[in-house]
């Protein structure tokens, strides 16, 4: 598909180059539409061009030739077929609202040995470009999943039509732990651009070796001030699964309790603190008292 300009506004020519054993041959199609240059054209519908005996089928079309310094625009041209669905032309709202929980999806990952990593999570990826917030839910129905094990990392890569990777890196630490270290991710969002982004240098899920992480609750995987990864009903285990099962997990609660193990022990110090002071004072003054009376 060419894309050539004639200012204003911009045309659309398509060019196919069709092979038919020995004979190779070039059919042009001219389609008269003047799109605004500095929007991007989108028809869903299908549309069918025919020249000659080639017949060709477009649908889900989404074009913006002239890229203005390197930022896709947000302002659709629709193409007539979609205009008689909907004469409103969306618009990008700034905050946009949560949607309900994800569903939560299955995923492993097996080796010559079996299956060596299992997940259990439901997944919401929240995306903040431009000042805009998107939310996504990933649905594990239209979900990929791949990866690997080696003795010290193990990787659970996630992919669908408009995920190009989602990958969660796991190490051990201190040979008797694991954690998530790291999360890459590569998507194509509404607009049609692709957004990409990495952390290599993370600290969630850690649990011992031999066990599984669990967390109920909802909880937040900050990749960066513009990304995170909302989990919910989480469960993982990337390192020794036995017979396909997870092993006895450590719950994220255990983490509150840890939190507030400190927090007692200081307020019982504290109390006991204060006792003190209160019998020496008290001896103190009987003692001062006792010289009084002599």
């Amino acid at each position: 598909m060419y894309l050539y300009d004639h200012f204003p506004p911009t045309f659309l020519e398509i060019a196919v180059v069709k092979s038919c054993l020995t004979e190779v041959f070039t059919v042009n199609n001219r389609v008269a539409l003047k799109i605004p240059l500095n929007d991007i054209f989108r028809c869903n519908s299908l549309s069918t061009l025919e020249n000659r005996d080639v017949v060709q089928h477009y649908w889900d079309v989404h074009v913006q030739a002239f890229v203005q310094n390197g930022t896709v625009s947000t302002t659709e041209f629709l193409c007539d077929k979609d205009k008689t669905v909907t004469t409103a032309v969306p618009i990008v709202p700034t905050t946009l609202p949560s949607p309900t929980k994800p569903v939560v999806g299955s995923y492993s990952v097996v080796n010559s040995n079996g299956t060596c990593l299992l997940a259990t999570m439901g997944l919401q990826l929240n995306i903040t470009q431009d000042k805009v917030a998107s939310v996504f839910n990933i649905n594990p129905n239209t979900t990929n999943a791949t990866g690997s094990c080696q003795p010290q990392t193990a990787l659970l890569r996630l992919s669908s039509s408009n995920i190009k990777y989602l990958d969660f890196v796991f190490a051990v630490k201190n040979e008797n732990r694991f954690y998530l270290k790291e999360v890459n991710v590569s998507m194509i969002l509404v607009n049609g651009s692709v957004y990409s982004i990495s952390n290599t240098n993370l600290s969630y899920w850690d649990a011992p070796l031999g066990s599984s992480y669990m967390c109920n609750k909802e909880q937040t995987v900050s990749v960066s001030g513009a990304f995170q990864i909302n989990t919910f009903d989480l469960r993982v285990q990337p390192f020794s699964v036995t017979e396909g099962k997870y092993s006895t997990a450590q719950d994220c609660s255990a983490d509150d309790d840890n939190f507030l193990v400190p927090i007692a022990v200081g307020a019982a110090l504290a109390g006991v603190l204060i006792l003190v002071l209160l019998a020496y004072f008290i001896g103190l003054k009987r003692h001062h008292a006792g010289y009084e009376q002599f």
